[in-house]
């Protein structure tokens, strides 16, 4: 089971880079509510920046917060030196996509002035849980309701939502969450 799991979230992951390469606008249809970043704002609309409901995603691990589009050489510093790293030709961008990979994440990152900047977050094991909502690989789908309202997008399984230029993915099967990441949207 534990192998199945695995070879779907490596799908998804591969998937996700594949994405980059492409002309991913972060714009989809489904069946799922507006994708506003909102539970109660109208379509367009973004809710008023709180505590409870920040502008964007974002990740902690320990005590190091983790932000989309920014220089993962914070994480290296907070973290540590990564378990492994893996190194692509970016078909998007000029330079080297690479993987950075600690124990139950990986951190997929784009070259962005010089530096390799954190494009997508992928959980690998149930130990690691998102920051809102404590919500981990095998949670319940109704479990994400409840952390993060119902204003999302559903595709082929997968329940986006959306904040700012982030998303919070979700894959599912039998209503639980096999699959987990944040991405940043990036304007190909």
């Amino acid at each position: 089971m534990k192998k199945t799991i695995l070879t779907l979230i490596v799908i998804l992951f591969a998937l996700s880079l594949l994405t980059a390469c492409g002309n991913d606008t972060g714009n989809g249809t489904g069946n799922g509510n507006s994708d506003t970043g909102s539970d109660s704002a109208p379509p367009g609309i973004q809710d008023p920046i709180t505590p409870q409901k920040p502008a964007v995603f974002s990740f902690i691990m320990g005590d190091v917060l983790i932000e989309l589009d920014e220089d993962i050489s914070y994480v290296i510093a907070g973290l540590g030196e990564p378990v492994g790293i893996l190194e692509q030709p970016s078909c998007a961008f000029d330079g080297i996509d690479r993987i950075f990979r600690y124990p139950g994440i990986q951190i997929y990152t784009y070259p962005k002035n010089g530096a390799d900047h954190i494009h997508t977050i992928g959980f690998f094991d149930d130990s690691i849980v998102t920051t809102e909502g404590k919500i981990h690989l095998g949670s319940n789908i109704q479990d994400v309701f409840k952390a993060y309202g119902e204003n999302y997008r559903y595709e082929t399984g997968m329940y986006t939502f959306t904040r700012g230029k982030t998303v919070l993915e979700f894959l599912v099967s039998d209503d639980n969450i096999i699959g987990i990441t944040y991405r940043y949207l990036l304007d190909l």
